[in-house]
């Protein structure tokens, strides 16, 4: 038996050697070849998803200038509707805008100051919402004045809520009204402070 292998211990060697080789092949070339494959794919994939993007962009090449003229006028018209609301109501702007109620209603009106809370987010800013609640006292005409101006008003407010009772011994009609007034919080605005007007009070001196 010793003999027989020291005749044939080339031969022996030689399949060890095959086995190994085997056993390389096996274990490490092909799990090469299947990560290196699969690298390929995954390239090849981003190539076709970029081929397609850059296929994508060369179709609105042409329009690039209309496009941009288009967003220029989108962002300009957002801020024409922003200008539409107040970009914030102090207490000052509140008196103001109570005064002017109580020359509708003809009498002096009662109030409550009150603080916005926001309602919405909106792409350059918040939508802020707040409400004044007024105790009036008035005619009929007054009310009539009244719920035209609400209306029409260029702040754009809403009734959150009303009550009114008719005296008929005064002939007066007499509620509160909860108005909710609209405000957008903005970079792109800028407060712009009630427009008081001063009273004259006449001679700075009275021997003048």
């Amino acid at each position: 038996m010793k003999e027989k292998l020291r005749r044939n211990w080339r031969l022996i060697l030689g399949i060890v050697l095959l086995l190994a080789a085997v056993f390389t092949f096996v274990k490490v070339y092909l799990a090469e070849k299947e990560a290196h494959e699969h690298q390929v794919n995954q390239l090849n994939m981003y190539i076709t998803a970029l081929e397609r993007n850059i296929a994508e962009n060369l179709k609105y090449a042409g329009i690039q200038d209309e496009l941009d003229a288009a967003i220029a006028e989108v962002k300009a018209s957002q801020l024409e509707l922003y200008e539409s609301f107040p970009v914030e109501l102090k207490e000052e702007d509140q008196i103001m805008y109570v005064l002017y109620l109580e020359t509708l209603f003809g009498t002096e009106i009662n109030f409550s100051f009150s603080t916005p809370q926001a309602m919405g987010m909106l792409s350059e800013g918040t939508l802020m919402g707040m409400t004044l609640t007024v105790n009036y006292e008035t005619t009929y005409d007054g009310f009539k004045d009244m719920i035209n101006y609400l209306a029409t008003d260029d702040r754009i407010v809403s009734v959150y809520n009303a009550t009114i009772e008719y005296d008929a011994k005064r002939d007066k009609a007499i509620g509160d009204v909860t108005l909710l007034l609209y405000l957008i919080d903005s970079p792109l605005l800028d407060y712009a402070s009630p427009d008081v007007k001063v009273p004259d009070t006449g001679k700075d001196s009275i021997f003048d």
